[in-house]
């Protein structure tokens, strides 16, 4: 583990040579979200930061220039005795620095220190984070921008143009951690089945999985999606208010986040077992796109030649079902599929469930080797058509891009098949 860090930061290294040798890259812990008040979030380290170092302190900075001789680990005030009290010692920076092989200084003034440390820098990449050491000097840089008709002084890029480079292409142990986290969220689910039935709350679901992750040592990688019905219909649902309805379609789209690592997956399930035929397509249609989507998977095709074989399903899908008429060529080039169909395919998955993105071309993103995207193709009415009535079918895996093709992560989660469902509810 501990080489795995020192390869990465060497790899940042080397991407920051490549360009230019007067850059710097600045990585700092992310600052405490408030959540009312004086009362906080659960803290959570910087993405970023945690690649580099697997450190949760949270007074870090690591600046990286190209031309000096080793990274910089910065430490802001340790030496807070009520802090002590409050929150406990903090991890030692100075082992962390020895087991990275970095130089580690401490600082009563980090925005300072690290202000020094980077000047002469023509490039910094910098974070967005407000509050971050790394993200005050941007902000503190741009303001001096603005107000400087010339526009001197470094250019300001985002600290993502290096670091998505460098975390999209997952090493083993990564996407080993990514496997466990899908795992658990197959326990959870598969423990959640006996009480997916008629009446009970879509929060009390949500709350039990919740549960299951945390008494695993893990943590909701974002918060659980549990709607039925017409709740389904709306994306990102959370009022989490309705009771479930037997032959209703219950989606649930969860994960869970093991050792910062994140996993990402959504089943529909039709509540008491039995469904209308006009369900039951339209579960079938997002199935089938699914598949084709997997299968089209592999290191050198375009993530959105991925969207396209899974959105051509989902229109032969909806022009069965009497929603579409037309070509299917011509209703994919009208996007007539968008109101039922209206998001991407997936996203990156890693430290952070929806993980940073290489810059793509004009053309898109490549997938390559190495790469964790989620699949996850959908269907959606918002008010009833036909006799299909208002609900919404996501089913979503976690795929690994392979050397000659992918492999589904989560394929030992919950069934996707209506009679492996019915069989694993009854």
């Amino acid at each position: 583990m501990k080489e795995m860090y020192r390869t990465r930061l060497k790899n940042a290294l080397k991407l920051l040579r490549e360009n230019d040798s007067s850059q710097a890259l600045v990585i700092s812990s992310n600052p405490h979200a408030v959540r009312s008040r004086d009362t906080h979030f659960p803290y959570r380290q910087n993405s970023d930061l945690y690649y580099f170092t697997g450190s949760h302190h949270q007074e870090l900075s690591l600046v990286i220039r190209p031309h000096a001789k080793e990274p910089i680990l910065l430490v802001g005030p340790v030496d807070d005795p009520i802090k002590k009290v409050w929150e406990g010692e903090q991890p030692s920076a100075k082992a962390l620095a020895r087991t990275l092989k970095v130089e580690e200084i401490e600082s009563k003034d980090p925005l300072a220190t690290v202000r020094a440390l980077v000047r002469g820098c023509s490039t910094l990449y910098l974070q967005s984070v407000a509050g971050g050491v790394s993200g005050q000097l941007r902000q503190e840089l741009a303001s001096r921008g603005t107000l400087n008709p010339r526009g001197l002084g470094p250019t300001i890029v985002d600290a993502e143009r290096i670091t998505s480079v460098l975390r999209s292409i997952k090493d083993p142990t990564e996407v080993d951690l990514i496997r466990k986290a899908a795992d658990l969220t197959s326990a959870a689910l598969l423990h959640t089945t006996q009480f997916m039935q008629n009446g009970i709350r879509e929060r009390e679901v949500a709350a039990l999985i919740d549960y299951l992750y945390r008494l695993h040592g893990a943590e909701p990688s974002f918060n659980t999606i549990v709607a039925s019905g017409r709740s389904a219909a709306t994306l990102h649902y959370h009022a989490l208010n309705r009771s479930l309805k037997n032959g209703e379609l219950l989606l649930i789209d969860t994960g869970c986040e093991l050792a910062m690592y994140a996993s990402d997956v959504s089943r529909t399930i039709p509540v008491g077992g039995s469904i209308s035929p006009e369900l039951e397509d339209v579960y079938n249609t997002v199935l089938r796109a699914q598949r084709k989507a997997i299968a089209a998977v592999r290191p050198g095709v375009l993530v959105s030649e991925v969207h396209r074989a899974a959105t051509i399903e989902i229109i032969r899908g909806l022009k069965d079902l009497g929603v579409l008429r037309g070509s299917v060529s011509q209703l994919y080039k009208k996007g007539a599929y968008k109101p039922y169909f209206p998001h991407g395919i997936g996203h990156m998955l890693g430290i952070d469930v929806h993980d940073v993105t290489p810059e793509a071309g004009s053309k898109g993103l490549v997938l390559q080797k190495g790469m964790v995207i989620t699949i996850e193709p959908g269907l959606y009415f918002a008010k009833p058509v036909g006799k299909i009535p208002s609900c919404g079918v996501r089913i979503e895996d976690d795929v690994l891009v392979t050397a000659r093709g992918h492999e589904v992560l989560t394929e030992n989660v919950f069934p996707t098949e209506l009679d492996d469902i019915r069989e694993m509810i009854a």
